[in-house]
């Protein structure tokens, strides 16, 4: 059996890295060390370092290889675990492009639309997706605060038009409340998406390549702590519950299960992704798609993996097969 030199790629530039780390470590966990030599790869803005043996050795950004004990490695392939810039939004996507080594996520065009939540609303919807009423507020621009508040009317939410982890967002109640979450979901030089209250179920489902058709893995409910799905609910509250498979009637489970292969066809996703839900009382609205979605033993994914009969071994490994197997060399 040929080994090869997998890069379990980490970090970013955004306040995702945390998570990100975290699923890398649990992807190199389960890799099966027979057929992947891995090695835990940090991106950051100072430096790309690679992990060997607690040991670290820099990555030359020529051609994505490191040299450690006077070995040169050149990597077959990358596992894209970062969360946020640059893994999710195409940039690294598009470095290795140029290169010609494989990744097991989205492409540059399909991880830059998703990335950006108006723009994948407005691509979506035109493909019969529902989503949330919604208005850009650009960054560094005037905004008529009443007029939104009349359109999209109150609660609201207002979050960062790029990023993901619930980092940013606000929900807003009362008027006097909208211009601090303005400036709060911009902190990172972003614009602001505001968006309309959707009353109902918040649901997640996972899916993956097999045969390089979508498959749904599963529905997850999400209960959270606080009053929405935030940071602290997704990573540090207790009372939170992530319940597989999701207490829905079956129409309603089978249906976001197959709109959730419909998103992964018409982004043209590649790999795994999670596209979170509201399931309301007379239609199900796509809250957004993550095409890096979390891998750590805290995330959605690998819990609906497991309950869909995979083992994380098998699971992590479906996504490196599906990479090579429909990989085409530039």
């Amino acid at each position: 059996m040929i080994t090869k030199n997998i890069a379990i790629v980490y970090g970013g530039f955004s306040g995702e890295r945390v998570i990100s780390e975290k699923s890398a470590h649990l992807v190199k966990q389960h890799l099966d060390p027979e057929k992947y030599r891995s090695f835990l790869v940090d991106i950051d803005h100072h430096a790309w370092t690679a992990w060997h043996e607690d040991s670290s050795f820099q990555v030359s950004k020529d051609d994505f290889s490191v040299v450690i004990n006077d070995e040169k490695i050149d990597f077959d392939g990358v596992f894209n675990a970062i969360h946020g810039t640059p893994g999710e939004d195409g940039k690294l996507q598009g470095y290795f492009d140029v290169l010609d080594i494989p990744y097991n996520n989205c492409d540059v065009l399909s991880s830059a639309i998703s990335f950006n939540k108006l723009t994948c609303n407005l691509f979506l919807a035109g493909a019969g997706i529902k989503v949330a009423n919604s208005h850009l507020v650009r960054l560094g621009h005037d905004y008529d605060k009443q007029a939104i508040i009349e359109k999209l009317g109150l609660p609201c939410f207002v979050k960062p038009c790029d990023g993901g982890s619930s980092i940013g967002v606000t929900k807003v109640k009362r008027v006097e409340d909208f211009d601090q979450a303005i400036k709060y979901a911009q902190e990172d030089g972003v614009d602001a998406l505001v968006e309309s209250f959707l009353d109902g179920v918040e649901v997640s489902c996972g899916c993956v390549s097999v045969n390089g058709q979508p498959k749904a893995v599963a529905v997850t409910e999400i209960v959270p702590a606080n009053e929405f799905f935030d940071f602290e609910s997704k990573y540090n509250a207790e009372g939170t519950q992530e319940i597989t498979p999701a207490r829905l009637p079956k129409t309603r489970y089978d249906e976001v299960m197959q709109l959730t292969e419909k998103i992964y066809l018409y982004l043209n996703c590649k790999g795994m992704i999670r596209v979170d839900f509201m399931v309301c009382q007379d239609t199900s609205y796509m809250i957004e798609p993550n095409t890096t979605p979390g891998l750590s033993n805290a995330s959605i994914l690998p819990q609906q993996a497991i309950y869909a009969g995979y083992d994380l071994a098998s699971f992590f490994d479906l996504s490196l097969t599906e990479m090579f197997k429909n990989h085409s060399p530039i």
